[in-house]
């Protein structure tokens, strides 16, 4: 497979568990902050979790970076900087947040197994879970977006250069170098 086209599917598959992070984080956010009466979470009393947000937030982000990657990255542009640079800054900016987002979750809420029976610990497990996934799919990104920032071919100042090797400077192989 190509590395384009693994980097198209990664960036297809990020920006859908961005979505499904997206809903899921909603549909928390929903429930907490409008619990009915008599409900045994925090005694019925409406809150929210800050790592619930932070993750709505996270996936938010994902979800808006994936179509500004392929269409608007060379717009917004104004400084003379690589635009694999631009998006390994970008998804590092990214991988910290979600891996703040997925640890903290992680720590929270370590193992839902006892009370699966309810909803609430349904959508709880899948965010977290899902919250990984992006983060992994952004780990892959990441990889990706180095190698193609760091095997760019730069051009040198030093063309004239007698003690530069023949194949830096560009001569072909079997050409007979200039004096």
């Amino acid at each position: 497979m190509r590395p384009a086209s693994l980097r198209l599917s990664l960036y297809v598959v990020l920006w859908l568990f961005s979505f499904i992070l997206l809903a899921l984080t909603i549909a928390r956010l929903n429930y907490t902050l409008h619990l009915p009466k008599g409900d045994p979470l925090n005694r019925g009393a409406d809150f929210y979790d800050p790592v619930v947000v932070e993750l709505l937030v996270d996936s938010f982000l994902a979800f808006a970076f994936v179509p500004f990657v392929f269409n608007l990255l060379n717009r917004f542009l104004i400084f003379d900087v690589s635009k694999a640079v631009i998006e390994a800054i970008a998804l590092g900016v990214l991988w910290l947040l979600w891996l703040i987002g997925c640890g903290i979750s992680t720590s929270i809420w370590p193992n839902l197994a006892f009370c699966y029976n309810f909803e609430t610990c349904r959508v709880l497990a899948a965010m977290t879970a899902f919250a990984w996934l992006g983060w992994l799919t952004i780990c892959a990104l990441l990889v990706l977006s180095f190698i193609s920032a760091f095997s760019k071919t730069r051009d040198s100042d030093l063309d004239s250069s007698d003690d530069m090797v023949q194949w830096a400077r560009g001569v072909p192989v079997g050409a007979v170098p200039p004096v």
